[in-house]
């Protein structure tokens, strides 16, 4: 009785550090070294990536600039679209800081 107490405590000991060493691999917490998180940053799909993001944030802002010239916008709408027009400007910074390292 007590033996297969341990095996099964052992068996559901070494599952758990399976699934935990997989999910946390997964998530890239473990596992990943820095060079690789280096070569990353530095591909050429990453950078065109951040470009593009930047000429659509771009373009969303000129678009809602364009909806904030009309009068007959409400005061909520108005609010609504200059909020986005800020959260687009603060993604265009953070990628052009991300393109800058």
């Amino acid at each position: 009785m007590t033996t297969t107490k341990v095996v099964f405590g052992v068996i559901a000991a070494v599952l758990l550090i399976a699934v935990l060493g997989f999910t946390l691999n997964s998530l890239g917490i473990i596992g990943t070294t820095v060079v690789e998180r280096e070569v990353f940053e530095a591909s050429y799909q990453r950078q065109a990536g951040l470009k593009d993001a930047i000429a659509q944030d771009k373009a969303v802002i000129e678009e809602i600039e364009r909806k904030l010239l009309s009068r007959e916008l409400d005061e909520n709408t108005r609010r609504a679209l200059e909020a986005q027009a800020a959260a687009a400007r603060i993604r265009i910074r953070t990628n052009q800081a991300k393109l800058a390292r």
